[in-house]
This record gives C-alpha cells, structure tokens and sequence, in this order.
C-alpha cells in the first residue's frame, strides 16, 4: 500500500466552444469555457508534497516559501492561500505525515491479528517511517522545543498535543481490546499508550544522536518484549 499518495488536481477540460459569429467591423464572440473548479484538499497535498522534498534537501531555516512555490509548480501567493508562514506550514506538514502514519497503520488492522501482534507492527512500522523521514522529524525536534519553551504559538502547540493524543488513542484501542480478551493483564490503557509513546520517542531521539548505538529494526523486538509483559 503506498503511503501519502497525493492526487495531483485535475482540471475539467474547456467545453461549450461558441462559434464566432462575425458582424460588420466585429471580431466575433469570444470562446467561453467552463470555470476551472480547483480541489482546495487536493492543491494543498499538493503543496504538502513539494514542502517534503524541500525541507528534506534544504532543512527548515534555508527554505524559503519560494522555494516551495517553484517544488509544486505554482505562484508563492497561492501557497499563502493556505498557509499562514513557514513554521505553520511545517506543523501542518508534519501532522499530515503522521495522520498519515496512523490511517497506514489502521489499514493493517488485519482481524486475523492479535492485539500483541498488532502492538508489535505498530512500533516496527513506526520505526521504519521515522528512518525514511530522519530529517523531517530534526526541523519536528526542533520547533517542538522552541515552541514549547514560549507561550507565543498556541496554534503550534495545540497541533502538537493533538498528535500525540491520536496516536494514544490509536493505542489505546488496541490495548484495551486487548485487555477484554485477556491477551493484556487489566491496565489503564491511555497510561500504557503514553508509556509506549515516550518509549519510542525516547529511543528515535537516541538514535538520532547516534547512529551507530544500536539498530532500530533490532531494538524493535526488544521494546516490543518489554511492552509485551506489562
């Protein structure tokens, strides 16, 4: 299943051509088209799409709107049309990344899997997206701390609380299935969501540091044991 596909915008094509009609000295009627009807979802995936590449190649503080503008092929003021500045358009970018994640990882919900089956998928998986997205998740470290530090960009902040309160509920659903069918002892699943949340979170910000400490494919069968006997 590919992941993030973005659907470029597609245009109707120009019908109901009128036939210029010449009278005397005029030229004639003009052709009429149809309005071009612009999916607004659509073009800011669009946008999305293009700001990946370029914070990736660029990182967060060379890149400009410009820069971004010219990735999907439009004018920098359309980007505005969508995205107040910079940073906003990062925060966004980043929860539809993990928005993302999390419809990828509701898609594997196999029935056939246990709850420990699909706790483990979730950590190897989420592993496996953070690697591909290394450098997105650096500008994510670093505008998190920086905005968490001041009391000026309630916006951000609130996109950042909502997306760890999504991924806990996605956990957490599973944990308490879990629970009510006897694979997990009777725990108060939002607080074991949070425990796995921060272990992982923990272990990527190691990683980051140092690569060489250990493997993320390795370590996941590891953090998936330990969880596993809560």
């Amino acid at each position: 299943q590919s992941r993030g596909a973005l659907v470029s915008t597609v245009l109707p094509t120009p019908v109901g051509f009128a036939q210029k009609k010449l009278q005397g000295d005029n030229i004639g009627r003009m052709c009429t088209m149809a309005p071009r009807v612009v999916d607004k979802e659509e073009k800011k995936k669009k946008i999305l799409k293009a700001a990946i590449e370029v914070f990736s190649q660029k990182g967060f503080f060379r890149t400009t709107i410009a820069d971004i503008a010219h990735a999907a092929g439009i004018g920098k003021g359309t980007v505005y049309e969508y995205f107040r500045n910079k940073e906003t358009l990062f925060i966004e970018l980043f929860a539809f990344l993990i928005e993302d994640h999390l419809q990828y990882l509701s898609g594997k919900r196999e029935s056939f899997l246990t709850a420990e089956q699909r706790i483990e998928n979730i950590i190897t998986e989420t592993f496996r997206y953070f690697k591909q997205m290394e450098n997105i998740y650096y500008i994510f470290l670093d505008l998190k701390i920086q905005h968490l530090k001041t009391s000026g960009a309630p916006y951000h902040q609130e996109q950042f609380a909502r997306l760890y309160r999504e991924f806990r509920r996605e956990l957490a659903a599973i944990i308490k299935e879990g629970s009510r069918k006897g694979s997990f002892r009777k725990v108060d699943p939002d607080q074991i969501a949070t425990l796995i949340i921060a272990t992982m979170e923990g272990i990527m910000n190691q990683w980051i540091a140092d690569h060489d400490a250990f493997s993320l494919e390795h370590i996941s069968s590891a953090v998936r044991d330990m969880i596993m006997n809560f």
